[in-house]
């Protein structure tokens, strides 16, 4: 029993650690997606506030924090659609004044977070801040993932529990947006 109470807490670091690391790279890779078509500035792209613009950038994030922790134990993967539909839950939100999807659940099995995931009782809202120019533009991803250890006796249990991380990634000005977005003269 106490080998697998070590073990299972072993899991748990694991598990911690592979949430962190998909949390953050999800932020990231969406803060590129962003970059690489900025919404309304180019003839392809979408006018600010596009639903569906955005949409697709917070499935993009849902996409990576799901192929990362696919192989996880009570990870919902299906690599038909390369989606979660369920587990781990995910909410995403570029702070930029446009988008219109920040706090909605990008995980197409849960149209509420469970409650457990107490980080995400209070969506995000697509502010940027008081911040003077330039005005700062980051991508905010919050992952929520049960984690059910192996050991659950009647006597000796951890039971299961959520874990939760919370990751930004800031969108740098790597292209003159204009003189609101990049502080330019």
């Amino acid at each position: 029993m106490m080998f697998i109470a070590i073990a299972d807490f072993g899991r748990v670091f694991a598990a911690s650690i592979a949430l962190e690391a998909a949390t953050r790279n999800a932020a990231e890779a969406t803060a590129n997606k962003y970059l690489a078509r900025p919404p309304g500035l180019l003839e392809y792209a979408a006018p600010p506030g596009d639903t569906n613009y955005y949409g697709a950038l917070h499935a993009y994030a849902a996409g990576v924090v799901c192929a990362e922790l696919r192989d996880l134990p009570g990870t919902n993967y299906d690599s038909g659609t390369k989606t979660c539909p369920d587990m781990p839950v995910v909410t995403v939100c570029v702070h930029d004044s446009q988008d219109p999807n920040c706090g909605d659940l990008a995980s197409p099995g849960n149209p509420v977070a469970p409650a457990g995931c107490g980080s995400m009782s209070t969506p995000p809202d697509n502010a940027q801040g008081g911040l003077p120019h330039p005005r700062p533009r980051w991508v905010e991803v919050r992952t929520c993932y049960r984690f059910n250890p192996i050991l659950d006796l009647p006597i000796f249990s951890l039971g299961g529990f959520w874990l939760q991380r919370t990751n930004e990634f800031t969108i740098p000005c790597y292209f003159a947006l204009g003189i609101d977005e990049c502080g330019d003269s």
